[in-house]
């Protein structure tokens, strides 16, 4: 019985032996690299990700369309210019009646200098711009107001699809009637051209929001207040900024239309003098600075899209 025992142990051993020895000779390679690579003191440092490269790549990205839009807006201009140019000297425009580019780049830097120009347009631009404020801010108002209270809304709708149906025009005679030549019936016809436009900008976008994000609030235990700034005013930025600055462009619009009708001073009135003296030249300086004054409130409009951006969010 001991010597059975004896004989299993060294047959047990020797078989542990030529598997051990079978383990060293087969894979004993693999569990060496293995081991190697598993030790962490082996492994090579970890090395920080640098986004670096790709904010280069995104700015000259941005340069490059930069510069490939500005290339293109020169191209334009200057093809229009030649164009305009061309067709005048080759006689099939009347350089009569439409004048030539160096007359009215001539006229236009001749305006510039003179002193009373720019008393008209500070007359023209106060003007539009507190219609543009007023306008602004009764739209935006009465909007909220509708969309909270939607029957007052739908008694009012009739009258204020008549009231916007009416050319603007045909109501600067009437302000000038009520209110005298002056400020006043300029700022109220530019004050009609914002107001409706705000208000259907805004009242389109607050009724936009979806159901579900309004039974979410609620289900938050979310306040009418923040509910407001939070999730309706967010919502219903990018249609008020754009309702802004088409009522930017109308609002100097009115403003000019006034001055045309009945005014002192003003780029309207400007207009009329020189189109009665048939200025053609002085005319279409008037209306390229027409012109500059609505690309500058647009880009402040912009300006300001971006502030209140960064603010809401």
């Amino acid at each position: 019985m001991t010597e059975a025992v004896t004989t299993d142990e060294n047959n047990n051993g020797r078989n542990g032996s030529s598997r051990n020895s079978g383990g060293r000779d087969g894979h004993g390679s693999s569990r060496q690299v293995g081991s190697v690579i598993h030790n962490p003191a082996k492994l090579p440092a970890r090395q920080p990700y640098d986004d670096s490269g790709i904010l280069v790549e995104r700015r000259r990205d941005r340069m490059n369309n930069r510069v490939a839009v500005w290339g293109l807006r020169a191209g334009i201009f200057v093809a229009f210019i030649a164009a305009w140019g061309l067709l005048v000297r080759g006689g099939i425009m009347d350089p009569t009646l439409v004048s030539r580019p160096t007359d009215v780049g001539v006229a236009f830097i001749a305006q510039l200098v003179d002193p009373t120009f720019w008393d008209d347009v500070l007359a023209t631009f106060g003007g539009a711009m507190a219609g543009l404020a007023a306008g602004a801010v009764t739209g935006i108002i009465l909007a909220v107001v509708f969309t909270r209270v939607p029957v007052l809304y739908t008694a009012v709708r009739p009258f204020l699809t008549l009231l916007n149906s009416l050319p603007r025009p045909a109501l600067a005679p009437i302000f000038i009637l009520w209110f005298g030549i002056g400020f006043t019936p300029k700022a109220l016809v530019a004050f009609t051209m914002v107001f409706f436009l705000l208000l259907t900008s805004t009242m389109g976008a607050l009724e936009s929001i979806e159901h579900d994000i309004s039974q979410l609030t609620k289900s938050l235990g979310m306040t009418k207040i923040q509910r407001f700034f939070k999730i309706e005013i967010p919502a219903a930025l990018p249609s008020i900024i754009g309702g802004l600055r088409l009522g930017a462009v109308y609002s100097i619009l009115g403003a000019v239309v006034a001055e045309m009708v009945g005014s002192y001073v003003g780029l309207g009135q400007r207009i009329v003098i020189a189109t009665n003296n048939f200025q053609v030249a002085e005319t279409f300086a008037i209306l390229v600075a027409m012109g500059l004054l609505a690309m500058l409130v647009d880009m402040a409009v912009s300006g300001l899209h971006k502030v209140v951006s960064n603010w809401t969010r």
